[in-house]
């Protein structure tokens, strides 16, 4: 079915827009609003693409508030998702925005009464717990990383986000729900120029983005491509089966780092010796199993 190929690439993307944010927000922008303000800034150019696939509407008064709260989760999740990527490898915090398929299923029966088979929630369990463990540090103990709490935190906002743009997907065409919550992220950066603090860094910033203003380009384009065609799995496919399919985004991340690597190793924040890559692709391997259980039914 189309909705298994484009929930499938939409992971390949958002790995290659992983390594950028990595970059970025770890050699020129180290605010992790300012970064977001930069990206969702031109992240809107890539909107009119949309009006290619088809024209959006003008959305009924009641579907507003939650195109609004889509807008806004999807740059409120940015900044505990940049933090992370400061702190850990790169892959690993692609594994662990798993951490949201503990609400998302919650939340999908609550709101939109999703039920899944109980091999259905098994392999969502084994996603989980497969994702969590590459975030164990074995020094005098095992202890958990700063990013895991750091994405925890960004995986609930993008499960919230999941289940209200699969509400609004039920009221309203999928351009119309993905261009009018766009637009409201593109306000609420806007909105963001009026505390002091912000405004000052994002101001400094300034040069800094004009002269890597190619790279945010670049790791825009691919997060567009990335959420448009996440979304649009959604529109088509249960919400909880479709952010499933996205845990194998890891190990699309791994596979980039390990082609680009050779030939750019100060561009990647990432483990590449062997043992990290075997721990790593052995719960990619568990992840993968997770999404098989899922998506059998």
């Amino acid at each position: 079915m189309i909705w298994i190929i484009v929930a499938l690439v939409s992971p390949a993307f958002h790995a290659v827009a992983n390594e950028f944010d990595a970059y970025l927000t770890n050699r020129f922008f180290r605010r992790p609003l300012t970064i977001a303000f930069y990206s969702t800034l031109m992240g809107i150019l890539f909107l009119p693409f949309i009006f290619f696939i088809e024209l959006p509407y003008l959305p009924s008064p009641q579907v507003i508030p939650f195109l609004i709260l889509a807008g806004i989760a999807d740059v409120l999740y940015l900044y505990p998702y940049y933090k992370a990527l400061q702190v850990d490898d790169t892959s690993t915090v692609a594994a662990l925005f798993s951490l949201g398929k503990i609400s998302v299923p919650i939340l999908a029966f609550l709101f939109v009464h999703e039920r899944l088979t109980l091999t259905q929630y098994l392999g969502v369990a084994l996603i989980i717990i497969s994702s969590a463990l590459l975030t164990l540090k074995h020094k005098k103990r095992f202890v958990l990383n700063k990013s895991f709490l750091y994405m925890g935190m960004c995986a609930l906002i993008l499960a919230v986000e999941s289940v209200v743009y699969k509400y609004v997907f039920e009221q309203v065409s999928w351009a119309t729900g993905f261009t009018w919550s766009t637009v409201a992220s593109f306000i609420v950066v806007i909105a963001m120029l009026v505390v002091p603090s912000v405004r000052k860094d994002i101001v400094v910033h300034a040069k800094s983005f004009r002269r890597h203003g190619h790279l945010v380009f670049a790791e825009e384009f691919f997060t567009f491509a990335g959420s448009a065609t996440g979304t649009f799995a959604i529109a088509l496919a249960p919400v909880t089966i479709v952010e499933s399919i996205g845990e194998i985004q890891p190990f699309f991340v791994l596979v980039v780092a390990l082609l680009v690597y050779p030939f750019y190793p100060r561009m990647l924040k990432e483990h590449v010796d062997g043992r990290s890559i075997k721990k790593k692709i052995a719960l990619f391997v568990l992840t993968a199993v997770g999404v098989f259980l899922v998506t059998r039914s």
